[in-house]
């Protein structure tokens, strides 16, 4: 391999959160097995755990230590503990399978980048028993010029090995232009689904009858309720779901970019009810939630589905909206 510092900063960097995700893994299995989670409620289904912090500070101190330039954003804010057991490897598949990108990203700088991270995304189902693990991601998503362009996504409860009576993580990683991986496998492939009604997923804590009654306007097949934004966006990636809907606010941008960032590596999008993109640059004014809900598919775009959403919850939609920009005036 080349030396580092002819290797493209995308690459590098993502190339660290792959490691530095797979460190957040294990720290997310260790502290669910010793049972010392520390389980707080921050809101209505809205928890906080031990792992939560410590994921953060591994992924934010291990990555500000590399690329002290960054920019980051995560759930749990900013944090000010020590943290010394850093991560500071990068994973020489992604240096391989990422060696030349396209030629949009040479012009890229460390202070030209902004980090979302979810350091424990899906932590409803994370305090509950094994059955619902596998829910839980890791995420890290890199924007740039307000959008996602890149991201990493780890499954740190994707399968348990009996011979070593513990659970085997997935890595997926994606770069906008050059694809996504899966970190053992290899490209991934996704078709979008021509031939058959869509399944949709969406929430399985906070559905609504509203939600209910617009998700039945589109033509499907089946809806199914899943937690956790990373997972949701992972059944488009695992062919299960061809849209990923949740038509109201309750998601932030540390629950998407990186998701986002690997769907749109694949040719999908992400949008808003109305079919808007959503920015991803932090300025003084920004608001962190997606407060016109999201929209994941396969597609180039979500006409086909923004369609489909009545007037009442455009409407709704349209009053916490406004609630959320009043907050953040306040």
């Amino acid at each position: 391999m080349a030396s580092n510092t002819t290797v493209p900063l995308l690459t590098r960097l993502i190339a660290a959160a792959v490691n530095v995700s797979q460190k957040s893994g294990r720290i997310l299995r260790e502290v669910k097995k010793s049972g010392e989670m520390n389980v707080q409620e921050k809101g209505f289904n809205d928890f906080v755990t031990k792992a939560d912090f410590l994921s953060q500070l591994n992924i934010i101190k291990s990555l500000e230590k590399q690329f002290p330039k960054l920019k980051f954003c995560g759930e749990e804010g900013d944090l000010k503990e020590d943290y010394f057991d850093l991560e500071l490897s990068l994973n020489e598949t992604v240096l391989n399978e990422a060696k030349i990108l396209p030629d949009a990203y040479n012009s890229i700088r460390e202070e030209d980048l902004i980090v979302w991270v979810d350091p424990l995304d899906g932590t409803r189902e994370y305090t509950m028993d094994y059955s619902m693990a596998h829910e839980v991601t890791v995420l890290i998503g890199v924007a740039w010029n307000g959008r996602p362009i890149a991201g990493v996504v780890n499954q740190p409860f994707y399968k348990f090995q009996q011979e070593s009576n513990s659970y085997l993580d997935r890595v997926l990683w994606g770069i906008v232009g050059l694809g996504s991986f899966d970190l053992t496998k290899g490209k991934i492939s996704v078709a979008q689904n021509t031939l058959t009604l869509p399944t949709i997923v969406t929430t399985r804590s906070h559905i609504t009858e509203l939600i209910q009654k617009n998700l039945s306007r589109i033509p499907n097949k089946q809806i199914i309720h899943s937690g956790g934004a990373g997972y949701k966006a992972l059944n488009l990636i695992d062919s299960k779901a061809d849209y990923y809907i949740y038509p109201r606010n309750g998601t932030k941008r540390w629950d998407t970019c990186a998701p986002e960032a690997l769907i749109r590596s694949v040719g999908g999008c992400m949008t808003d009810i109305f079919g808007n993109e959503y920015s991803y640059t932090k300025n003084e004014n920004f608001i962190e939630e997606n407060y016109y809900g999201i929209v994941f598919s396969l597609a180039k775009d979500n006409s086909n589905i923004c369609c489909h959403f009545n007037q009442d919850l455009k409407d709704e939609i349209e009053a916490q909206a406004e609630k959320v920009r009043q907050k953040y005036r306040k």
